[in-house]
């Protein structure tokens, strides 16, 4: 398989403390593979846009376009800098100050988010106002970037993730555009922001647990950002979008998964479902129609399996749906109306 053209492909496949890393064990291989046909990050810019002062509680209206750029600045870090358990520590405690209900101002966060290397900044796309961390500049290491609507309401305790930005391609624009589109749905988007492969030496390596992936290192700021969310909300559920390239062969659209290798979970079953009747594509459900990409050592999924009430979804598309998402912003209502527990629609 090989990447993207973008110039930084790798060849191969496309709380506190003590809270945290007891949600977690060791890992074992990745799952989910770049494709050809989409760029391999967002848009490059020139340099990074300028941040609304967040000490003074502002919410500056930005657009995608935007968001998109503030989220991901070119160029991507250099090297992967993994967390000590100091920002990991205090990583956490942001994620809990971000969902806190009511909505905090951002400047209530400003020493929070320093003291995490991440500033915090209020952003308003299409009418709808957000929190968002993310890294200081003179910090930035890869640890990904958080979402959190700051006019939640309390029933809205969903995750959607993107943690394979610049690998399983698109995926993190789709995200995106769900998150904006999806008023009051979900809670809060998490995003990676460095190549899962990155190493601190600025070296792209594939190996099994890469410090730099999220999915599969408890380290990672993401994770851990997941696992403080994991725990403050009751009833949680994570989203995590992925993709796959046209070389792994005959294959679905797209696979939905729970994160459990002994069977599908009622998530999974009705997700799947609602997949295939929206989108008019075929989709396989792990582990009854494909033994592949079912994200059972993925970190996060993990994390939920060990909380009562919270589920994982784990879904996992093709090259070609994927495109068809990011140009198609119908194909993209059909699906939030799949991975939502009360499709507006009304589908199954």
């Amino acid at each position: 398989m090989s990447e993207g053209t973008g110039g930084r492909g790798l060849p191969g496949r496309t709380g506190d403390r003590a809270a945290v890393w007891a949600m977690f064990g060791a890992l074992a291989t990745g799952c989910c593979a770049p494709q050809p046909g989409l760029s391999e990050a967002p848009p490059p810019v020139a340099a990074e846009a300028g941040a609304a002062p967040a000490e003074l509680g502002e919410f500056v209206a930005i657009d995608l376009a935007e968001a998109r750029r503030r989220l991901w600045p070119d160029p991507p870090p250099r090297a992967y800098v993994a967390p000590d358990a100091a920002q990991q520590a205090a990583v956490a405690a942001l994620i809990r100050g971000m969902l806190a209900e009511p909505s905090p101002a951002p400047s209530s966060l400003a020493e929070a988010a320093r003291a995490a290397g991440f500033v915090v900044e209020g952003w308003t796309i299409a009418g709808q106002r957000y929190l968002a961390a993310r890294e200081l500049a003179e910090r930035r290491g890869g640890g990904g970037a958080y979402l959190v609507r700051a006019e939640a309401r309390a029933s809205s305790a969903v995750i959607l993730e993107a943690p394979h930005a610049f690998f399983d391609l698109g995926t993190e624009r789709i995200a995106l555009e769900l998150l904006v589109a999806g008023r009051g749905w979900p809670r809060a988007l998490f995003v990676n922001t460095a190549h899962r492969y990155l190493g601190a030496d600025g070296v792209k390596r594939r190996q099994a647990e890469s410090p730099a992936d999220p999915c599969h290192s408890a380290g990672h700021l993401l994770a851990v950002a997941t696992a403080a969310a994991v725990e403050l909300l009751p009833g949680v559920e994570v989203v995590q979008l992925h993709g796959f390239g046209d070389d792994e062969g005959a294959m679905p659209a797209a696979i939905v998964s729970g994160g459990r290798a002994e069977a599908a979970t009622p998530r999974s079953r009705v997700v799947a479902q609602r997949l295939a009747q929206g989108l008019g594509v075929a989709v396989g459900l792990f582990p009854d129609d494909t033994d592949r990409l079912g994200a059972t050592t993925n970190v996060q999924g993990r994390a939920v399996h060990q909380r009562e009430g919270a589920s994982f979804v784990h879904v996992e598309m093709s090259a070609a749906l994927r495109q068809r998402l990011r140009d198609d912003a119908a194909a993209r209502a059909q699906l939030a109306d799949a991975l939502r527990v009360d499709p507006p629609t009304g589908r199954p």
